[in-house]
């Protein structure tokens, strides 16, 4: 594990942030937002979708985001994605939501025919430290279940695909592009590559990290050459995020108790509740 972790450089957050900065996607939508911490690293001009059954929001996000509180599976399910986001494209996600292979795929097709060729998604846990941490039931503190098993499956169903896996902490984020919205072979396909890849174990990866996840360094000049054509032209960083106002940690309990009951969608409290001077 030793061997495979010092090859770590930096955080996944600060790569995301600059890819934000960099890219400045008109639309985003995040597959397992927690506490929110990555949504904060969106601009206040980007549209934003954040799905997860239970969240825990305590930072500071975009007024304008919706977030779902529900399963991934019922959100692509049950709502029209492209509408959600003002009639456009989603120009990059965020899939971080159960580390569990099959969860991921379904994740990364369903987000997929949402896309443009030019968008992006990120995948966060793609790089697997030891057979301990990357297992299907969690046993460590550290868990990346086998989420990892997502990039070869897509390399050999999908050539089609631009993929690297970014080798920083804690375990990697991988970067997929050259999407194709009308391509089924991930839902044409998709027993076969549970099949296919969802029995093979960390022993296959074994010392074959850069091989089977085509992993490039935390550099920069490294990782632009990959990044898709910027969605806004170039201009100023994204200005200062706004924080939600005081009501939304009343606002989120009641939606949450709500959203169980109902299993409706739940929006930001902007939209709902007077901002607090």
């Amino acid at each position: 594990m030793d061997e495979v972790a010092a090859r770590l450089q930096g955080h996944y957050f600060d790569l995301i942030r600059r890819l934000h900065v960099a890219l400045r996607p008109r639309t985003y939508v995040e597959v397992g937002i927690h506490t929110g911490k990555s949504l904060e690293l969106c601009g206040p001009e980007t549209a934003i979708v954040g799905v997860d059954p239970v969240p825990a929001i305590r930072g500071r996000i975009n007024n304008t985001a919706q977030l779902f509180f529900e399963t991934s599976d019922d959100f692509f399910a049950h709502h029209d994605v492209g509408a959600e986001l003002g009639d456009r494209p989603v120009d990059m996600a965020f899939i971080d939501g159960m580390h569990l292979f099959e969860y991921a795929l379904r994740d990364f097709r369903n987000i997929e025919r949402w896309c443009a060729p030019g968008s992006m998604v990120m995948v966060h846990d793609c790089y697997p430290l030891d057979a301990e941490s990357s297992g299907r039931v969690r046993s460590s503190e550290t868990w990346t279940g086998d989420t990892w098993k997502l990039v070869p499956c897509l390399r050999a169903l999908r050539p089609d695909l631009d993929i690297i896996t970014v080798a920083v902490k804690p375990s990697g984020l991988t970067l997929i592009r050259n999407l194709d919205p009308t391509n089924t072979t991930l839902t044409d396909r998709y027993d076969e590559a549970i099949d296919r890849f969802g029995s093979i174990g960390f022993d296959a990866i074994s010392g074959k990290h850069d091989e089977m996840l085509h992993v490039v360094d935390n550099r920069w000049d490294a990782i632009e050459p990959y990044l898709p054509v910027p969605y806004a032209m170039p201009g100023s960083a994204p200005a200062a995020h706004r924080r939600y106002p005081r009501h939304w940690k009343i606002y989120r309990h009641q939606a949450t108790r709500v959203a169980k009951i109902a299993g409706r969608r739940v929006v930001d409290s902007a939209r709902r509740v007077p901002a607090s001077a």
